[in-house]
């Protein structure tokens, strides 16, 4: 888990959800959670929730920024 500031200066933690990935294999998919409870998920699938959270510690806060601005835009969250 890590925390980032949106565009609006808003908090928000970058975490892995535990979900079926190709073949219905468990993975996880990168997700983002809102102060306000409000849970968004972007379009990226890991192979195991290691790897998420690999992936999530080690990404670029501008490249998790754009990552949250696209998957808030995809789910109608402003």
């Amino acid at each position: 888990m890590r925390t980032i500031n949106d565009d609006h200066g808003r908090p928000w933690e970058a975490i892995a959800i535990p979900t079926k990935v190709a073949h219905l294999r468990d993975g996880a998919q990168l997700a983002f959670r809102g102060e306000a409870g409000a849970t968004v998920t972007a379009p990226i699938d890991f192979n195991s929730l290691d790897a998420a959270g690999f992936a999530i510690r080690t990404m670029s806060e501008k490249e998790l920024r754009r990552r949250l601005e696209w998957a808030k835009t995809a789910a109608g969250v402003v």
